[in-house]
């Protein structure tokens, strides 16, 4: 039987182009109003490209052009509703620098929203940060209509998640500021406040690592699956944020129990690269850690003389405990001198390193001190110190540790 197949042809011009065309062909926009867009079109894009650049060179204008008609394509698609007649009334009734402006307001809210689900300081976007995304949406990847759409929901989405999580996060007496400063995912935040509602009748807030082995254990034998409290914390909400919660509670019984029944408690704690994000442990209030947390902490912060988070005082340390020497927070020039013949003798003792990130690194520093000795200081120190001459391997160990002599100048 004979079939024939309709190709429809797409118009992939702007919608600012689009609608131009069409209001020129149905003779909807006379000579004087076109005469008008085309002076509002040059003024509008010398001062786009006096914004993002300079008028005087041909490309930047050409540039200009194109962040013109893209603005002014989205204006026109948003306040029409796509309806290309409307967009034709708009068009003889504003001015293509309002429209343009129009365009830019709606992606300066855009840009204002979050762009992914870390939680983190609260500062206010420079100029050259919002320049930056109105260029590349602009005229690096001009952005549709569709994709503006498509955008402002994924980040509108993601602000409902940092609102939910910190929210969540004050009901375990967490307050914003001090969650702003920790920068950590609102998924481990929403995880974390979800394990303890579904285990224990009663929160007692967030958990360190130890309490989390307990309460790993209790997720795993649960068999009922709700949240105490939760209906009612719910009532307080939001509608926009109680279907962040419902989607929030949906993972975690899908997903993160899963991974709780099929992984040990300690490795969710020390292989934190694989479960990045998956929980947040407090280790903020000592009187919650356990007689084991309180050890280790305290033994850490002896061993780097309460600088355990300067990445020079943590080179120092994994240096001398992969060469033997017992780990001070300042390298004394002798002990300089041990680690670089100790490396050359005989390298470093991997299974050390290894074993002291495990047993006296707090669960919180475990992470990157192991990526440190793994990606960064092990493979350069390996060949740094592998020098004849130890006036280069002392520099390099005066540079790359908290040094406790001064180098000589050359």
């Amino acid at each position: 039987m004979f079939s024939e197949t309709v190709l429809a042809t797409v118009d992939a011009r702007p919608y600012f182009e689009r609608v131009l065309s069409r209001a020129l062909s149905d003779r909807l926009i006379d000579g004087a109003r076109l005469a008008a867009l085309k002076s509002e079109g040059a003024k509008a894009i010398v001062q786009l490209a006096t914004y993002f650049g300079t008028p005087n060179l041909r490309p930047e204008l050409e540039a200009a052009r194109t962040r013109l008609v893209t603005l002014v394509s989205l204006a026109l698609e948003a306040e029409s509703g796509g309806n290309v007649d409307a967009a034709i009334a708009l068009l003889r009734q504003k001015s293509l620098l309002a429209l343009s402006k129009s365009g830019a307001d709606r992606l300066r809210v855009v840009l204002k929203l979050p762009s992914d689900g870390a939680l983190e300081l609260a500062v206010v976007s420079s100029g050259e940060d919002e320049k930056s995304g109105l260029s590349r949406w602009t005229f690096d990847e001009p952005i549709t209509y569709a994709r503006y759409l498509a955008e402002k929901r994924r980040r509108e989405t993601n602000q409902a998640m940092h609102e939910l999580s910190y929210w969540l996060a004050a009901k375990f007496g967490l307050p914003r500021k001090e969650l702003e400063e920790l920068q950590v995912p609102c998924e481990s935040i929403m995880n974390s406040v979800l394990l303890v509602l579904f285990v224990e009748k009663e929160p007692k807030g967030f958990f360190s690592a130890d309490r989390f082995m307990q309460l790993h254990e209790s997720a795993r034998k649960r068999r009922k699956h709700d949240f105490a409290l939760l209906d009612t914390w719910r009532e307080a909400l939001a509608p926009a944020l109680r279907t962040v919660l419902d989607r929030a509670c949906e993972h975690f019984l899908t997903d993160v129990l899963r991974i709780i029944k099929s992984h040990s408690a300690a490795d969710i704690c020390r292989e934190q690269e694989r479960f990045s994000g998956l929980f947040y442990f407090d280790t903020s209030n000592v009187e919650d850690l356990t007689h084991h947390d309180k050890a280790r902490a305290k033994e850490w912060q002896r061993i780097t003389g309460g600088k355990g988070d300067h990445t020079d005082v943590q080179c120092t340390v994994l240096l001398m405990v992969a060469t033997g020497l017992d780990p001070t927070p300042v390298l004394r020039k002798q002990d300089a001198t041990l680690i670089w013949q100790n490396t050359r003798a005989t390298g470093f003792n991997e299974q050390a390193v290894s074993g002291f990130i495990d047993t006296l690194v707090p669960f919180e520093y475990q992470s990157d001190i192991r990526r440190l000795w793994a990606e960064d200081l092990g493979p350069e120190a390996g060949v740094q110190l592998d020098d004849a001459d130890a006036a280069r391997a002392l520099s390099y160990l005066h540079e790359t540790c908290r040094p406790g002599w001064k180098q000589k100048k050359t």
